[in-house]
């Protein structure tokens, strides 16, 4: 398994279960851990991503973010 595929299912995780608690919980708390969740894996999922790809798959990823633009 790739390191992006692996970053994609961790992020992908996290974002989920947040936004669930941000349904499902309650005001305010509800809202607060659901996005302290979502901003957990997206942080999560890069440091995975800078930890175990390698030096081409990371060349990949930032190449392919500047043809992406802004």
């Amino acid at each position: 398994m790739s390191a992006e595929s692996v970053r994609f299912l961790v992020q992908a995780g996290f974002g989920t279960v947040g936004v669930l608690v941000i349904v499902f919980g309650g005001w305010p708390w509800g809202v607060v851990i659901g996005t302290a969740l979502i901003v957990f894996g997206l942080w999560l999922g890069g440091r995975i991503f800078r930890r175990i790809a390698t030096p081409d798959e990371i060349k990949a990823d930032l190449r392919q973010r500047v043809d992406e633009g802004p």
